[in-house]
This record gives structure tokens, sequence and C-alpha cells, in this order.
């Protein structure tokens, strides 16, 4: 008997394969319907959160209004609470598994890069060898 017989042989087999099948399905279907607007995170009791994909597309987000990026391995993350001040705020990012290996940095200020808004955060993002590399990472402001 080959494997391929013996793989799906019981009712069970077939049932997981299929239902995993299905979900992967979903969730790439899910996924391209989502990642064309801002919006779309249970992000708790974040003040903002996203992920954002290496070209500046938002996967998912809460609080996030745009992103764009002016130079290689620079995000400039606009975001959206009122009142709320990169010069005030204690960010937290991180590269997803699309952005691995490299490394991660985020601005602790307003900077000129992103025009000296007060809305609008720095992340500079590096490949192994710390050179500017646009990268997958992720952004919280609990």
């Amino acid at each position: 008997m080959s494997l391929k017989s013996r793989m799906f042989q019981s009712k069970r087999s077939r049932v997981i394969a299929l239902t995993s099948a299905g979900l992967c399905l979903a969730a790439t279907a899910g996924s391209a319907a989502v990642a064309a607007a801002p919006g779309g995170a249970n992000a708790g009791h974040t003040q903002a959160a996203a992920i954002i994909n290496a070209d500046t597309s938002i996967v998912r987000s809460k609080g996030i209004s745009s992103v764009t990026s002016p130079y290689a391995g620079r995000f400039c993350v606009r975001l959206d609470p009122v009142g709320l001040n990169v010069n005030e705020i204690i960010p937290i990012a991180t590269l997803t598994t699309g952005g691995y290996p490299g490394q991660i940095y985020v601005h602790p200020g307003a900077t000129s890069e992103c025009g000296n808004r007060a809305d609008t955060l720095l992340i500079v993002t590096t490949n192994s060898r710390d050179e500017p590399e646009n990268k997958q990472f992720s952004l919280i402001i609990p």
C-alpha cells in the first residue's frame, strides 16, 4: 500500500486534512482582505497596535492611520488616537517571523525623517548585518 493511500485511510485523517486545508485557505483569503486598510485588530487595552509588512501595508491594526517608508529600513507610523504624542509614549516593536533575521529600533520621539510630527513614530529595521532593510514587524503602544 502506498504512503498516499495509507495517509488518508481513516475518516479522522481525511477530516483533519480537509479542515486544515480549509483553514489555510480562509486565513489566506482573510489576510488579503484585511491588508488593504488599517483596522481589524482586537488589541485589548492597548492605545495602538499593528502588524506591518515590509512594503508598509498593514495586516491589522488599532489606532494606526498610515505607514510610509521614506528610506530603506525606515517606517513612519502615524498614530490615530487623539492626544497620543510620540514624545510621551513607550512603544514596543518586534520583528515578526517575516522580518527575521534582523534588528528593530524604535526612535523615542518625533524625528525630522517623519516630518517632526508628534503623532508619527519612527521605526528602524535592519538586516542581520545591521544594514537598512524593510522588515515586517509588530508594534504595541500600551
